[in-house]
């Protein structure tokens, strides 16, 4: 069970976002303009090939910290969903080519595969490309794949991110809601304090506002500050039994920030594992399964 507790994120591991921030900055400038990028068929994008240095290990181990990790768990390797870290500024500079409006993004979730762990004292090797592309119902459901390894084993982990962009034509529409009749156990709980929004932008980079600053985050449809998705799975992924090889959740309701008792459950049907976060009103947060 993660308590609340306090850790200072040192200020100066932002220098080690410079690549997130320049591409949420090319963000804002599009939005502000409002001027549209040409339309370009996703499939003729270029995929992005890099070799990056690692995060330092001090950003790394506050990482580590943060995502309520076993002690030693991480000792020579970096966690796989701290793909984040680096894998948004990829994403970023791929979808930065196309006309879907960047400041509209919604998170989806992510699909992780596990071929091995990422070394800490290596250079990164970095492969990104647009997966797939679904337009439907005003939404574009855009999938990234960023896949991370060194020189000599390039395909450790295998990370899809899920997003969706809204279109001018959007139209919500009411989610049918279907029972659950699986026989949820509860492996652990989490809880948050008002300024992780914030940690966790300086541990990855993501600063988007609704997740740290309070009056913007008032503005928005959540009406209130919530945790990055990303920091929601990390934290809930370091409850489940290990080892891992393959996970795939989606976010649904956001994990308000403060909170607590948000609830780590699983069950097994069919040889199949689940699993599901329930926040503190009851909510559920995320869903998904994993080998």
């Amino acid at each position: 069970m993660f308590a609340i507790r306090y850790q200072q994120i040192p200020l100066q591991f932002l220098f080690e976002h410079q690549a997130t921030l320049a591409g949420l900055g090319k963000i804002g400038l599009r939005s502000l303009k409002k001027t549209k990028a040409a339309s370009v068929d996703w499939q003729s994008l270029a995929p992005i090939n890099e070799v990056i240095d690692a995060p330092s290990q001090d950003l790394i181990e506050h990482y580590i910290q943060w995502s309520g990790a076993e002690p030693g768990k991480y000792q020579d390797s970096i966690p796989s969903h701290m793909v984040s870290q680096w894998g948004l500024s990829f994403a970023t500079r791929l979808l930065l080519q196309t006309h879907y409006p960047l400041s509209k993004v919604i998170n989806q979730g992510v699909s992780l595969k596990i071929h091995g762990m990422i070394p800490r004292t290596e250079k990164l090797m970095i492969q990104a490309k647009i997966a797939q592309v679904d337009e439907r119902n005003g939404l574009a459901r855009v999938s990234v794949q960023i896949t991370t390894g060194t020189i000599a084993e390039p395909e450790l982990v295998e990370a899809v991110l899920h997003m969706a962009f809204i279109l001018p034509h959007f139209e919500k529409t009411k989610r049918s809601e279907t029972s659950d009749t699986k026989l949820w156990q509860t492996l652990g709980e989490w809880s948050t304090r008002s300024d992780d929004g914030l940690k966790f932008a300086l541990l990855t980079g993501d600063f988007n506002p609704i997740h740290w600053i309070t009056p913007l985050a008032k503005l928005s449809n959540f009406g209130q500050k919530v945790l990055h998705g990303f920091g929601v799975f990390a934290r809930s992924f370091e409850l489940l039994p290990q080892p891992i090889q393959q996970i795939d959740v989606r976010f649904l309701k956001p994990v308000k920030l403060p909170s607590e008792h948000n609830q780590v459950e699983t069950c097994t049907e069919q040889e199949q594992k689940y699993l599901r976060v329930v926040g503190s009103a009851g909510q559920i947060c995320l869903m998904g399964q994993y080998s």
